[in-house]
This record gives structure tokens, C-alpha cells and sequence, in this order.
């Protein structure tokens, strides 16, 4: 890896080449070679270190409709944390870290406005700023404080409970007091999110063979006050018969519909919605850049008192970057999952 202030090679860029149904797949994008770019007047070059492997990917692929995407012939848009080589911004300086939107590329000439924050080693190092300290900390802490409006003593249910997201939301619970119940897939993750990952209980939906909802039935006698689903799908179907009167739902993602063009089919829950008074929102962290100070103080007293940890599934190289959203969506990741750039 290059130092402060130096780049060397070519300009490894991973692109967007078609739009995918359902889960991208490695032939949605192509491995380039390219020039290292040039600082854009006003802007930063960066060396990116480390970028984002997220579920919303997916939707910026999509053919549907979504809040936002990424066109054909782009590199693909990513978060990551880069170190400046140039800067023509008096904010930054060659040496600096920065957390923003760099893309699956080695360097990246971005506009200042492009960086979200600064990156503080001292706090933390590099990767930590992508899970616990980035978009999948803040995500976590808005979603469950913001939308899910605790109350010490409540029930709390996660789906995906040891991916990125799901995984600090148990611990945030845990910490404020509430039971925490996960979902996750596999007696691996279930393990890892009762022993690492702040829940009291953790439950198999794969060894449930198709009786989750009455294994959760069993469990949660007293019903659930806050459900936050990241998958939605069968896992969600089996949670709603157990939410109480006043329930938050917080609806952080849906990994287990790889496709929506044909509208998936199942329960209608508008019934359950209108008799208890169901608060069901959905959760896109952006809209709430007001809050991300308060967030980010937060986050990051409880990581310095280790009341926080992070678990990362890091990909070695671009090249790995084609496949990865596949390990998304089957399963196979474990933890916060991303990109070391600099292989």
C-alpha cells in the first residue's frame, strides 16, 4: 500500500454493466484497469483502504424503482475509508482519513462533498469506521432509538441478528435494558449472537424447518414490543402474530426477497396494523442526518468502553467485489461484511 501522499499503478475500478433482477450477480459488473484520475479542482483524491459490502446494493442495481441507484457505466457506488493523496480543499490535507462515498475502485477524485466524516485512528482503526463507527453503527442506533422508541424492560426481536446491522442492534438493546431476541440462520451465527452480540436468545429459523412462529410462540409468552426486520419474507410472516398491542416495527431491509418485480405473496397484516395499533416505519438512515452527532457521540462512548464490538467478514482485492453481494443474500457472510482495497 502507498503511503501518504504517494499513488502508484493503475486505477483497479470495479463497473456497473447492466442491471440485475433480483440479486446482482458477477456478470453485472467488469474488473477495469484505468488511469490513476487526477485531484478534481475543489476536491481530494483518495486511496481507498477499505469499502462497504451493503444489502442496499442491491437495490441501487435494481430494475425496480428505489430511492436511489447507480447507472450502467459507473463505478459502483459504495462507502468506504480512504486515505487523502491530494487535496485542493483547505479541510483536508495528504495523510487525512476519510469515511465517504469512494466506490469499488482503488483510487478515487471525488468532490468534498463526497466525504462524510473525518476517520480517527485513535478511536478506532480503519474497518471499525465501516461497522460499528459507519453507516451500519448509525443504522442501528436511529433505527432502534428513532423509530423503535424504547422502553427499558420490552422485547425486542432481530431479524438477521448477526449480520452488520442486526448485530449492533442486539447489543444497543442489551445495553438499554430490553431483552433481545435474534434471528439468524445456522448454529454458528446463533451462537455467535448470544455470546457475542448482546441477545439473551437466539433462535435457528433454518433448524425451525418451517415452525419458526411456533418456536417463537414458545419463547416470547409475554409477545414482542419492537421487531426490527432486515429481511421481511417468511421470517417477518412468523413474527407478527406475536407482536403486542403498540408494537414498533423498524424496517431496516428485505434480504430474503431477492426479487421484486413480481410481487411477492403472503399474509396481509393490514388487519393486525389497525386492531393493535401497530407503528410499522421504514428506515433509510439518511433521512436523519440531524441526529448524527448525538449518534455518533454515542457510538462511540460505547466502543471505547467496549460495550460495542465489531465482527468483520473482510474480502481480500477487487476482485473478490463481484461476487460479494451474493454472500449477502445466501447466507454466508459472517459479520459486517467488506472489502480490504489495497490487495
Amino acid at each position: 500500500m502507498t503511503g501518504p501522499g504517494s499513488k502508484a499503478g493503475v486505477n483497479r475500478q470495479v463497473m456497473v454493466v447492466r442491471r440485475a433482477k433480483g440479486v446482482p450477480t458477477p456478470d453485472c459488473f467488469q474488473i477495469v484497469d484505468s488511469p490513476v484520475p487526477q485531484c478534481p479542482a475543489g476536491g481530494v483524491l483518495l486511496e481507498t483502504l477499505c469499502a462497504a459490502v451493503d444489502p442496499a446494493m442491491r437495490g441501487w442495481l435494481s430494475e425496480e424503482r428505489n430511492y436511489m441507484t447507480v447507472s450502467d457505466g459507473e463505478v459502483m457506488r459504495a462507502h468506504g475509508v480512504g486515505r487523502v493523496l491530494e487535496s485542493q480543499d483547505e479541510r483536508w490535507v495528504p495523510g487525512d482519513l476519510a469515511y465517504g462515498w469512494l466506490g469499488w475502485q482503488r483510487y478515487a477524485a471525488v468532490a468534498s462533498s463526497a466525504l462524510l466524516w473525518p476517520v480517527d485512528e485513535t478511536v478506532a482503526p480503519a474497518p471499525v469506521w465501516l461497522s460499528v463507527l459507519g453507516l451500519n453503527g448509525l443504522t442501528a442506533w436511529i433505527g432502534l432509538n428513532l423509530l423503535g422508541r424504547p422502553v427499558r424492560g420490552e422485547t425486542i426481536v432481530v431479524s438477521a441478528a448477526a449480520g452488520g446491522v442486526g448485530g449492533l442492534v442486539g447489543q444497543l438493546a442489551a445495553h438499554r435494558g430490553l431483552r433481545a431476541v435474534g434471528i439468524a440462520g445456522g448454529a454458528s451465527k446463533t451462537e455467535l449472537a448470544r455470546t457475542r452480540l448482546g441477545f439473551h436468545v437466539a433462535v435457528d429459523y433454518k433448524a425451525a424447518a418451517g415452525d419458526l412462529g411456533r418456536e417463537l410462540t414458545r419463547l416470547l409468552p409475554d409477545g414482542v414490543d419492537i421487531f426490527f426486520d432486515n429481511t421481511a419474507g417468511p421470517i417477518a410472516d412468523a413474527v407478527f402474530p406475536v407482536l403486542n398491542g403498540g408494537a414498533r416495527i423498524v424496517q431496516c431491509g428485505t434480504v430474503a426477497v431477492p426479487d421484486w418485480t413480481t410481487l411477492p405473496t403472503g399474509p396481509r397484516r393490514e388487519r393486525d396494523i389497525l386492531v393493535k395499533r401497530l407503528s410499522w416505519h421504514g428506515l433509510v438512515v439518511f433521512d436523519h442526518m440531524a441526529r448524527f452527532e448525538e449518534a455518533f457521540a454515542d457510538l462511540k462512548d460505547l466502543y471505547r468502553s467496549g460495550v460495542l464490538t465489531a465482527r468483520h467478514d473482510v474480502l481480500r482485492g477487487l476482485d473478490m467485489a463481484p461476487g460479494a453481494l451474493g454472500r449477502l443474500y445466501d447466507g454466508t457472510n459472517n459479520g459486517r461484511l467488506m472489502i480490504d482495497v489495497g490487495l
